[in-house]
């Protein structure tokens, strides 16, 4: 949802950002989750990432890399998921999140884990429908 936030197609990103800019919500990250969205950019030269570090500095992180890898190892051989995407989960499950925000399809394998609820904007067209989530 980061990056849809960040760079997505106008609607999603719309919907990404009035996600993020919720008062009420906190939001947690993984230190994979900030090399995922800031190697590429940075490795081809586009230094303009204040959206993300704005982010990074209002989150809270949750790097206890050894529990993420137990827990996000067994559930993506259980469900197929990606072992990017299970980290991610562990982590929002260590950090007690209620909600994993996500910009994948919902027939994806992310959505078959019960570590925490999966929400998608994927197929979200206005901000307030992104908004109704998070009730």
């Amino acid at each position: 949802m980061l990056i849809a936030a960040f760079r997505g197609e106008p609607a999603i990103r719309e919907c990404a950002l009035a996600i993020l800019s919720e008062p009420s919500l906190d939001f947690y990250y993984s230190p994979l989750l900030k090399l995922e969205v800031t190697l590429q950019p940075t490795h081809h030269g586009f230094t303009k990432l204040e959206f993300y570090d704005v982010y990074f500095r209002n989150a809270n992180i949750y790097g206890n890399l050894n529990h993420m890898f137990e827990i996000g190892a067994p559930e993506a051989m259980k469900h197929g998921i990606t072992v990017i995407d299970a980290l991610h989960l562990a982590a929002a499950k260590l950090s007690k999140c209620r909600l994993f925000i996500t910009t994948e399809n919902p027939t994806k394998p992310i959505f078959r884990t019960t570590l925490v609820k999966v929400a998608s904007i994927a197929t979200i067209t206005q901000p307030s429908e992104a908004r109704a989530l998070l009730a």
